[in-house]
């Protein structure tokens, strides 16, 4: 087959389109990648690091009356979380006698169930890590991470103190768009 002068071929066709797509690739991923939740804001990483309740080398014993350890998340720049999980370090033989809240800095609070939560190993010398992620509808409702979260921990066995446990520390981390 004879070409006239200024008729492409197929492969020639081919070549200008991948070009031409791979162009257009450069582009947005110079841009965002044209996701519109990275183009808001970069992504990053906030953590409070496993510590012990009472802020020395120890913990608080649970009992009926809720144990409430507060800890600040001031330093942390997320506008937009993405995902979150808290994991609480505690020591108690009946992990069924007992409630968990999480307080968010704007004084609504989220149930966390201990036992569905993820069990870790050996925390803090003598507890147990159960990790729980939490939903990100109930924290994407307000802006940021920073302020106070507080975790309550109760024993719901009024009728015996028996086996005693400990709430020997917390850790939360967060990922995010700044």
């Amino acid at each position: 087959m004879i070409r006239q002068k200024g008729q492409s071929t197929m492969c020639q066709i081919r070549f200008r389109l991948f070009y031409a797509a791979l162009a257009g690739c450069f582009l947005l991923s110079g841009c965002g990648g044209g996701d519109p939740a990275r183009a808001a804001g970069s992504a990053t990483l906030c953590d409070l690091p496993l510590k012990y309740a009472d802020g020395l080398n120890g913990g608080y014993s649970i009992n009926t009356v809720a144990q409430a350890v507060p800890r600040s998340f001031n330093a942390c720049t997320i506008q937009q979380p993405l995902a979150a999980s808290v994991s609480l370090c505690i020591d108690h033989r009946q992990m069924g006698e007992l409630s968990a809240l999480l307080v968010l800095p704007n004084q609504t609070t989220l149930d966390l169930d201990l036992p569905t939560s993820t069990q870790g190993a050996t925390c803090l010398i003598s507890g147990r890590l159960f990790t729980q992620s939490l939903p990100i509808s109930r924290l994407q409702a307000f802006s940021g991470l920073k302020g106070d979260w507080t975790v309550r921990v109760r024993d719901n066995n009024s009728v015996s103190n028996t086996p005693m446990g400990y709430l020997i520390g917390w850790s939360m981390q967060a990922e995010g768009l700044q």
